[in-house]
């Protein structure tokens, strides 16, 4: 269980943390999370040959997701690794 008090003084706002655990039980999965949508190595590299054939975003996601079905990267994702590329 986990405590904290709250006190004005006279500079202000003071939060006091009596217990740092945590009060809720791990995620069963990391949908939702950034780190499960973080693209591997093979999938920039793919991204990156599928944008020299001039194929569309929404394709390559499409594509991506078609290989391995628990993937959960997001178009914005794909958006951005394609700028990254194109600046490098």
């Amino acid at each position: 269980m986990s405590f904290q008090i709250e006190r004005q003084t006279s500079q202000g706002w003071m939060v006091e943390l009596i217990c740092g655990s945590h009060n809720h039980d791990l995620a069963k999965t990391l949908v939702g999370q950034s780190y499960a949508r973080r693209l591997s190595v093979e999938e920039k590299a793919m991204i990156e040959d599928m944008t020299k054939t001039s194929m569309k975003p929404r394709n390559i996601l499409l594509t991506m997701k078609e290989r391995n079905e628990k993937n959960v990267t997001t178009v914005k994702q794909v958006y951005n690794a394609i700028s990254v590329h194109q600046r490098s």
